[in-house]
């Protein structure tokens, strides 16, 4: 008999224990709905039909069984009444950035950005130039003036009194010519390959003293003018002959002549005749 009614004790425990587990869980899930329907009333407007409810305050119910089992549930902290805070959005009006007319055309722009407008706005600062920089912009600014100047003078010969300084028409094709030569061109646009042997001597000689003429008023008014550049004069190398054609004398009118000197050549050093004794 002893056996069977411990059994019964130990069940009777276990039934108060479960009953006593059901009833907080219930109360803990109305007791949540409750605190998050005041917390979205406390944060936006009241629901419609929804009367205030006083604040929630949880107790912890606590029973001590035989076997000494305690809960850890502590419960919420207590809160005061909490105002609703309404926010108008109607009113309020978002504050205007200050943008320049170029970041809102480029912004209105169907094109992409680039960098161009960082390389513009550090192109508009001014850093302090040092001496050295002043100093190799001034060099640079004369010698831009020395071969202004020095064109000038080659060219003056081309520039009529009553005329600009600009050249026109032919004066301007000759001025080019010119520049050209300087750059380095070998020969003249303007020079003929075929044209009669006194023409071309004519034209020669004209180039010549014109250029004498120009450099003795230069040296007489104290005018620096470029070095003269010196003619080749042409190498006394055998002419190439054509393929066929005789290496030795003239070949006309079908016949082959030698001369005085070729045969010479051919023959070589005449040898003397030993005397005997």
């Amino acid at each position: 008999m002893a056996p069977a009614l411990g059994k019964r004790k130990r069940r009777d425990q276990i039934t108060d224990l479960e009953s006593s587990r059901e009833a907080p869980a219930d109360e803990d899930s109305t007791n949540l709905q409750a605190l998050f329907r005041q917390h979205f009333e406390s944060t936006f407007e009241p629901l419609p039909g929804s009367s205030a409810h006083p604040p929630l305050v949880h107790k912890l119910d606590t029973k001590a069984t035989d076997e000494g089992i305690e809960s850890d549930w502590d419960g919420f902290s207590e809160h005061g009444e909490e105002h609703a805070e309404t926010v108008h959005h109607a009113t309020s009006a978002p504050s205007k950035a200050d943008v320049s007319k170029d970041e809102f055309r480029t912004f209105m722009s169907a094109k992409p950005p680039s960098s161009v407008t960082k390389i513009a706005s550090t192109a508009k600062r001014k850093w302090p130039e040092s001496p050295e920089n002043d100093e190799s912009s001034t060099d640079a600014a004369n010698l831009k003036k020395d071969l202004a100047l020095q064109r000038l003078l080659k060219e003056s010969h081309l520039l009529d009194p009553q005329s600009s300084l600009s050249h026109s028409g032919k004066n301007r094709h000759k001025a080019l010519d010119l520049r050209l030569q300087d750059m380095g061109s070998k020969t003249s646009v303007f020079a003929q390959q075929k044209m009669p042997l006194a023409q071309r001597r004519g034209i020669t000689t004209k180039a010549t003293e014109r250029e004498e003429h120009r450099r003795r008023e230069a040296q007489e008014n104290g005018i620096i003018l470029e070095k003269a550049a010196k003619s080749k004069k042409k190498s006394d190398a055998i002419r190439q002959r054509g393929i066929g054609a005789p290496s030795v004398g003239k070949f006309q009118r079908g016949m082959l002549k030698l001369s005085k000197k070729d045969v010479a050549d051919i023959e070589g050093p005449k040898k003397s005749a030993r005397r005997k004794r």
